[in-house]
């Protein structure tokens, strides 16, 4: 059944009902030409169905997505909504050049919550992150954070059409949308725009610098054969484009520390500052900060064939920072202390790539000021990848979206769903109503069972069977960091 026109700045759009919610699909909010900023598409004046999901990005293995009309998002709201409800804005992950909001159904988040739900397409890979300024192509861009800037500017002049409150908008995110997130929440242009900010699994390194980003972009266009014509790459065949961006990158994971291609650039124009310096210098007090991962995040870029590049540049990095000694001190005290079904040296990666990083973010919020939580998904849902790889990266996520008692299929992920069991159950709903909680009060647990993060105590929430909450720095492995961290060696 087709919902009656919602207007919107754009012009009026019709969705469907789903259930309790009234779902639109593929909403447009922007258009953009190559390697351009994006701009307000044509407005429209009869009403404009949006039932089924947007083209999303062109990316690896799906290249005959329209690069133009990919800039679109999708809305869950309750149909019974009787008052301005909470909104939470959700940028999926793929390491800046896989996914999509399709492969997020908000329906059952939206009626539970009750709350809008919003998932957002932006441009990946070349065609979001690939800095070409200096190369006399445009301004610093940062085109897929300003896509997302875009999204955020169009919700937050919209979303009351369709029963959300403008001024409680939650910014959300997993894995490469996580890391968006945090550059988001500090800048000037997305001040007022939201008033919570949540982040899944943010990889350690949130910001790239300009040089480096500089660099992938002149080897792209060496490869390309486009240095004396850098002006040529926006007519290149997006075939070509990827295959050349795809073997510059495979040289950079071992030429280069970072060994990342693409990311958020802190270029001085769209970024102006290092976002770990904006939350450690209290700017962002105000705004409570829940950063969830996974247990063993790095377990699936291990088992991909070949390993990732993060697993080598990850080794190369600690190595850089203690020496191999201290690598081996490591090693040594990660074996000793690993559990009957733990990979050592999976969990000591996952430590200095995500759990880490993202404990260290905690502490510079909550010095600051800020309102914090610090949470970690132990849960193995039973479901692929995760059945045969454990609570690996995305095992939150998947019970995030699940629509109880079925996880929901992934379609750009290329993942099926299927019935949950009783644990998977438990587990998600304990999620959910925590990450509902966080957006309707700012707090995700109002019994106060999970207490906030602080200088003093450094809780750490456990989604696992039971919930419960652990010291962050208790055992002989966080010793040993502190150790080397401060002899440096």
């Amino acid at each position: 059944m087709l919902t009656n026109a919602v207007p919107t700045t754009l012009g009026p759009v019709i969705g469907a009902a789903q259930g309790a919610v009234r779902a639109f699909k593929g909403v447009p909010f922007a258009t953009a030409r190559r390697f351009a900023r994006a701009t307000l598409p044509p407005a429209w004046t009869e009403p404009r169905r949006c039932t089924d999901y947007g083209g999303h990005a062109p990316q690896p293995g799906d290249l005959d997505q329209a690069e133009q009309s990919c800039l679109s998002l999708n809305i869950w709201t309750p149909a019974e909504a009787n008052r301005p409800l909470p909104v939470l804005f959700f940028i999926h992950g793929g390491a800046f050049v896989t996914g999509g909001g399709a492969d997020y159904d908000g329906a059952f988040l939206a009626a539970h919550g009750p709350a809008v739900i919003v998932t957002i397409n932006y441009r990946l890979g070349p065609l979001g992150f690939l800095q070409l300024h200096r190369h006399g192509l445009g301004e610093a861009n940062n085109l897929a954070i300003s896509d997302a800037l875009a999204a955020l500017d169009w919700v937050h002049a919209n979303i009351a059409n369709f029963g959300g409150d403008p001024d409680a908008v939650t910014l959300s995110g997993q894995s490469a949308g996580a890391s968006m997130v945090i550059t988001l929440a500090t800048l000037p242009q997305a001040k007022g725009k939201f008033i919570r900010a949540l982040a899944l699994s943010a990889p350690g390194r949130n910001i790239m610098s300009a040089d480096h980003a500089d660099d992938v972009a002149r080897r792209v266009l060496d490869e390309l054969e486009l240095a004396r014509d850098p002006a040529a790459i926006t007519t290149v065949p997006l075939l070509k484009l990827f295959a050349g961006v795809e073997k510059v990158g495979r040289r950079l994971a071992d030429e280069t520390a970072s060994g990342t291609v693409f990311g958020p650039v802190l270029d001085g124009a769209v970024i102006p500052r290092e976002p770990r310096d904006v939350f450690a210098d209290g700017t962002l007090r105000d705004i409570p900060l829940w950063l969830g991962s996974c247990r063993d995040e790095m377990m699936m870029f291990l088992k991909s064939a070949p390993p990732a590049a993060m697993i080598r540049t990850t080794e190369r990095n600690v190595r850089a920072a203690f020496g191999d000694a201290g690598w081996e001190r490591l090693l040594a005290y990660y074996r000793g202390s690993a559990r009957v079904d733990e990979d050592p040296y999976e969990a000591l990666l996952s430590d200095a790539f995500w759990h880490r990083p993202m404990a260290e973010l905690a502490r510079l919020h909550a010095a600051a000021g800020g309102a914090v939580w610090l949470s970690r998904f132990d849960h193995r849902p039973a479901l692929e990848p995760f059945l045969s790889q454990g609570p690996t990266h995305g095992a939150d996520n998947a019970c995030l979206w699940a629509h109880l008692p079925n996880f929901i299929d992934r379609p750009i992920l290329k993942r099926k769903g299927g019935p949950m069991t009783p644990a998977d159950i438990d587990v998600a709903a304990r999620f959910q109503t925590s990450l509902l909680r966080f957006v309707t009060s700012g707090t995700p647990d109002v019994a106060q069972a999970w207490p906030r993060f602080a200088p003093a105590r450094e809780p750490l929430a456990i989604f696992g069977q039971p919930f419960h909450i652990v010291p962050l720095n208790e055992g002989a492995r966080s010793r040993i960091w502190a150790e080397l961290g401060l002899s440096g060696t």
